[in-house]
């Protein structure tokens, strides 16, 4: 009973501090400055996309470099039956999350077969051959030209609140998507598949089936993102939408936080844009070199991650271990 007093003790302040967070994100956009507002919706799409790596390279360990291919996917589907089409931006964005989802498990199904270095070549090879067939599409995509959106109807300001709040909204389902799948049989599915996926296999466990689960759903989330970042600039083009350094972005915060973990992804997209802003607005013309060698630091004496030092990072569980708590689980 003591311990129990504690632990209820303990609970309050981080409710209590919990709450004052998520008021004070809620009103931040009718205090802040426009750049601000600006600066926190693209904080909340890094977010999410760093959700959507996590859960298939944190959770089943497969190193996807490609994931930006479903940002981009969702980018055009959105745009162009938005500007070509004249639909609207609700079936838009849903029409591209889906298609994202549908390619990724197309592509899953021979490309979850590689492993290490091969799987990350291949998603690398799958986006930038999306990229290129993009580009030369100029007749429906605008090629390297690009694609204008419609504009949203409202101020400016108006504009960028709504776009704030749709962005949290995701972030919000991300997070309870990664939080679900942690506590059911898929996660732990997944977790073993990262450990050990021969011993998984031998456990019975449907390894394809899961990673190919993974693999969709984070290409749901990831072009949800994509969908919404386009209406929201109004404007994309190959080179930003399949751009390949927003995969290495989404690996690099993940790594940072704590890969395999709930609340690592957020906080490693925190940290890397908030040490962006900060060099670069003060270290203008080395900002490039002084981030190489703080997120190098970090990957090098924390291998687990930012959230390792504070107890809540990867628990070390063994394949073993994790076996046992698929056992709790029905398929």
């Amino acid at each position: 009973m003591l311990q129990a007093g504690r632990n209820g003790g303990n609970a309050a302040p981080l409710r209590l501090g919990a709450l004052f967070l998520g008021a004070a994100i809620l009103a931040l956009p009718w205090f802040a400055t426009g750049y601000l507002v600006h600066f926190a919706t693209l904080l909340f799409m890094f977010m999410v996309l760093a959700q959507s790596w996590n859960l298939i390279g944190g959770l089943a360990g497969y190193p996807s470099f490609g994931n930006v291919v479903f940002f981009g996917i969702g980018a055009y589907t959105t745009g162009l039956l938005m500007a070509r089409g004249g639909v609207s931006f609700a079936p838009s964005l849903l029409a591209g999350a889906l298609l994202g989802t549908a390619f990724a498990a197309g592509v899953g199904l021979p490309v979850l077969r590689l492993h290490g270095h091969y799987f990350a070549v291949a998603t690398y090879a799958t986006a930038e051959a999306m990229r290129e067939i993009v580009n030369n599409l100029t007749g429906l995509t605008g090629g390297g030209m690009g694609l204008n959106l419609p504009l949203m109807a409202g101020s400016e300001r108006a504009v960028g609140v709504y776009f704030y709040y749709l962005m949290l909204g995701v972030l919000v389902a991300a997070l309870a998507v990664n939080a679900g799948i942690l506590r059911t049989r898929l996660g732990y599915g997944l977790l073993a598949i990262r450990e050990d996926e021969d011993a998984a296999l031998v456990s019975g466990i449907d390894a394809t089936r899961y990673k190919v689960i993974a693999f969709g759903l984070s290409a749901f989330l990831a072009a949800l993102a994509g969908g919404i970042y386009a209406y929201w600039i109004t404007y994309i083009d190959p080179g930003n939408a399949f751009d390949v350094s927003i995969s290495v972005t989404m690996l690099v915060m993940v790594l940072l936080g704590g890969s395999g973990t709930l609340w690592g992804p957020p906080v490693g997209a925190l940290v890397l844009m908030g040490l962006t802003e900060f060099l670069w607005s003060r270290f203008l013309e080395v900002h490039a070199a002084l981030l190489g060698a703080v997120i190098i630091l970090v990957v090098l004496f924390l291998p687990d991650g930012l959230l390792a030092m504070i107890g809540q990072g990867r628990r070390g569980l063994s394949p073993a271990s994790l076996l046992q708590n698929l056992r709790r689980y029905s398929v």
